[in-house]
């Protein structure tokens, strides 16, 4: 939430994410690549933040791969982000990939698994991976170490929301019960920019946590 404005699942005309052109569209052998432009536009009409995003797509035999980086910059005021749990980088997973009600189970950088022991706690990367027609698949998703506040939290749930937000501090130590949970309050003031890097593995076969953590060192390399 930035001074009000609910970006996250608003269901107004305002405020949101704009797309204003595409800046680069390349294809190519082995990866393509799509630079976007956009601007976060609050209540008022005033573009608070400009979003330029790059996404590099890198297919496989067994697995596609997807490389974001969104560097978001503020224009004319100043913009604080106030933690909260929900945001910041998310994708919905089909309903056998839920840990409720689905196959999926949650998988941390840090050896925890299910959503009980990984929500609201950071990890350099987190697996979600479940079994359909007797088949192996998962997403994987990586946060670079040069992505503001590294590593990220993570606001997983069972019922499908997979979602990496370095910006939810206070949100999370107070919703694991922590004493005194300290707020980021991420500050942007004119022309600064916060850097947001991820990788998204989408895969079938089964990915240990040696192999993702394999992967994730030559990402953050």
């Amino acid at each position: 939430m930035i001074k009000g404005n609910i970006f996250w699942g608003s269901t107004e005309k305002l405020p949101e994410i704009r797309h204003i052109k595409v800046e680069e569209m390349t294809p190519g052998n082995g990866k393509g690549v799509l630079k976007t432009l956009m601007h976060w536009i609050g209540v008022t009409g005033l573009t608070m933040l400009e979003e330029k995003r790059t996404m590099e797509f890198i297919p496989g035999e067994s697995e596609n791969i997807v490389d974001f980086t969104m560097t978001l910059t503020a224009k004319d005021t100043t913009v604080v982000f106030h933690d909260t749990k929900e945001g910041m980088f998310a994708i919905r997973v089909a309903d056998w990939l839920r840990e409720d009600g689905g196959t999926g189970k949650y998988l941390s950088s840090e050896g925890e698994e299910t959503e009980k022991n990984v929500w609201g706690k950071k990890a350099k990367w987190m697996r979600l991976q479940g079994e359909k027609d007797g088949k192996v698949f998962g997403i994987a998703i990586l946060n670079h170490p040069t992505s503001i506040y590294y590593p990220t939290y993570w606001h997983a749930r069972a019922y499908g929301l997979f979602a990496a937000n370095p910006l939810g501090q206070e949100a999370f130590q107070s919703g694991r019960g922590m004493e005194n949970p300290v707020p980021y309050n991420l500050t942007l003031k004119p022309g600064e920019s916060a850097l947001f890097r991820f990788r998204m593995i989408f895969y079938e076969g089964d990915r240990t946590a040696d192999q993702i953590e394999e992967v994730f060192n030559q990402y953050s390399q």
